[in-house]
């Protein structure tokens, strides 16, 4: 059976790599306009995040042919021990019990937070008119509400907007269906669930959010819409302006 250390050791390690991705992209890939390449670098290696400290890559270092590289002098080896080997006193197995407890219980909370948003979500859907149908659902929505695309459906408030920003909005909404940006959102909630103690995890969540908004900002500029015009409704839709 897996111990509770050999756990807090693992997502120990996982925050770490988590870390390392969020700054690479934010130092390195995050100017750049290659917005679907830097999708696939945030979901890609956010997963293998996950994957890689199952890989002890301790004996590749500690081979002859390294010992003398000055880089990996300045890289500390972290030696794999089994459970087994670990003594620990009292008031230690006291803390790590502690943590335990604590990371399951933050762990449940962000559960329970997703469960209310999956519900919250089913409601409105219900309350929602579907006003077309045709390879998406749209739905109009009677409440002030930010337009908003989940899985093959789009939620607007039409008398929020004229009809030239509707299409607009419609077609911004359109490329996250088509390119089913909702798998990246469910796997940012999944993210933060697992890691909600790892403030990378909700830089990481920010951060692809944020880049799916680019993908599909840029997919309605090159259909030719003015980015003056563009930027205006951007204002208009988050509520930064007021509007009659």
């Amino acid at each position: 059976m897996i111990s509770m250390v050999a756990i807090l050791y693992y997502l120990l390690k996982v925050s770490i790599s988590l870390a390392l991705v969020f700054l690479f992209y934010q130092l390195v890939l995050r100017r750049l306009t290659f917005y679907n390449w830097n999708r696939w670098f945030l979901l890609g290696y956010s997963v293998l995040s996950f994957i890689i400290p199952f890989f002890n890559i301790s004996p590749v270092l500690e081979k002859n042919e390294w010992s003398g590289s000055q880089v990996i002098n300045w890289v500390p080896v972290v030696r794999s021990q089994s459970v087994a080997d670990i003594t620990v006193s009292e008031s230690t197995l006291s803390f790590i019990e502690i943590a335990g407890l604590l990371l399951l219980s933050g762990m449940l909370l962000m559960f329970l937070r997703l469960l209310l948003q999956l519900l919250s979500f089913r409601r409105m859907v219900k309350k929602a008119a579907c006003i077309s149908d045709q390879g998406m659902k749209l739905y109009e929505v009677n409440d002030p509400i930010i337009p908003f695309s989940f899985g093959n459906s789009i939620f607007i408030n039409r008398r929020q907007h004229t009809e030239p920003e509707l299409q607009e909005i419609i077609r911004h909404e359109f490329v996250h269906i088509r390119q089913k940006h909702s798998i990246d959102m469910l796997w940012t909630e999944l993210l933060c669930l697992l890691n909600w103690f790892n403030p990378f995890a909700w830089l990481l969540k920010k951060a692809i959010r944020q880049n799916l908004e680019f993908i599909a900002d840029q997919e309605v500029l090159d259909h030719g819409i003015s980015k003056k015009e563009y930027q205006y409704l951007l204002l208009k839709v988050t509520g930064t302006i007021n509007t009659v």
